[in-house]
């Protein structure tokens, strides 16, 4: 191992240690097992276990409505996985790569690749496994990761060191699922807020900011009228959400405090939002905050109270129609009623928007209820955040 590449080593190894400890440093630990492997996507997953039947998924540069598409169609489709344990190849810290698992002609033509990996330009994989799934409580868990057809396939050196990775993996996955079982999981939920492609915070039922997604982040550094104000480090977490206009600041506090509240006898409206104008333009943010009802054991010290997603007006997130489709039948009707709630329309507004009755709206919103199996606005306009396509 040459000396450039024995420090990236180091500086992985590094990443993937602090992740034990730190739920929120999976991110960085995954895009730096991409970024020493010159892969362009990674994951570390549950290769035969969906999210929705207890398995789990962190990634880097796999958007969540990808994930959701492969747990509800394509995991039995998985000929490199099929081929891994047919072959019983499937043992802790064995490496395997996708063009010794499957001939290229056969992959090529198989279900998975058309109609999934295709659609991600990913054509070579190679996988480290974790765990086998013979040890209890430590189920089948991988780190994959993958090229697309115009790059090289993976080489002795790519082998050598995904497999190194893959020990120091066991020991930090090994940690939390043994000892920080709630831990873990909460670090999952963390992963799947950041492969959103909107701007989603969480916040504390003191009203400070506990986690902000990559896309938050972005946004709130750059000039568009919310920003992060600093608190003190060890209580505040990332700090507070604080709006540039006095007045917004105002509406913002009470909105916060109200979310926060969460009075069943007085129940904010999700689509109604609160706009906060941009400086200097005539754009503006739309802030929609929802409570998170009730306590749960998994989020520790980080219990959230509220949940902050934050959509730029000018950065519309624009649902993917034809992943509705496969996924839940959404008719194309129902996908233009979608994405006027997302952006924060009313049901009179959204109507009006595209030349409808109320009614015709309203009879539209149920319909996305019960194809999407949610029961309030709130919940909806959650699933469809990570429904959605490029800006």
């Amino acid at each position: 191992m040459d000396a450039q590449l024995l420090h990236q080593f180091s500086g992985t190894v590094e990443a993937i240690h602090a992740a034990a400890l730190r739920p929120d440093a999976w991110t960085n630990a995954i895009q730096a097992i991409a970024s020493i492997q010159k892969a362009r996507r990674a994951m570390v997953f549950t290769p035969s276990t969906a999210p929705q039947d207890g398995g789990f998924v962190m990634t880097y540069e796999i958007p969540e409505p990808l994930i959701a598409e492969w747990g509800l169609r394509y995991l039995e489709h998985d000929v490199w996985t099929a081929s891994a344990y047919r072959r019983n190849l499937v043992a802790d810290g064995s490496v395997l790569q996708g063009s010794d698992l499957v001939a290229t002609d056969e992959f090529a033509q198989s279900v998975f690749y058309r109609e999934f990996l295709s659609k991600q330009d990913i054509w070579h994989m190679c996988t480290g496994v974790i765990f086998d799934g013979q040890t209890p409580r430590l189920p089948t868990t991988v780190c994959a990761v993958y090229r697309s057809r115009q790059d090289p396939d993976f080489d002795a050196t790519d082998r050598m060191v995904l497999g190194l990775l893959t020990r120091h993996l066991s020991q930090a996955l090994g940690t939390m699922l043994k000892l920080r079982d709630a831990q873990f999981r909460l670090s999952t939920s963390l992963q799947a807020l950041d492969r959103l492609q909107t701007a989603v915070l969480l916040l504390a039922r003191r009203g400070h900011v506990l986690f902000a997604n990559r896309n938050a982040l972005d946004l709130l550094k750059r000039n568009r009228g919310l920003s992060l104000r600093a608190g003190n480090s060890l209580q505040d977490g990332l700090g507070w959400l604080q709006a540039d206009n006095a007045n917004t600041q105002n509406d913002l506090k009470e909105s916060i405090q109200a979310a926060l509240a969460n009075d069943p006898l007085q129940p904010g409206h999700f689509s109604k939002g609160l706009r906060a104008p941009c400086p200097g333009t005539q754009d503006e943010l739309i802030v929609q905050i929802s409570p998170v009802a009730e306590p749960d054991p998994l989020w520790g010290q980080m219990q959230p109270g509220a949940l902050v997603f934050i959509t730029d007006q000018q950065a519309d997130p624009l649902l993917d129609e034809a992943l509705l489709q496969r996924l839940y039948k959404i008719s194309t009707a129902e996908c233009r009623v979608a994405q006027e709630l997302l952006r924060g329309q009313t049901l009179q507004e959204t109507a009006s928007k595209l030349e409808l009755t109320e009614n015709t709206v309203k009879t539209h919103l149920q319909r996305l209820f019960a194809k999407t199996n949610t029961h309030r606005q709130p919940q909806l306009i959650r699933l469809l955040l990570g429904m959605t396509r490029t800006h």
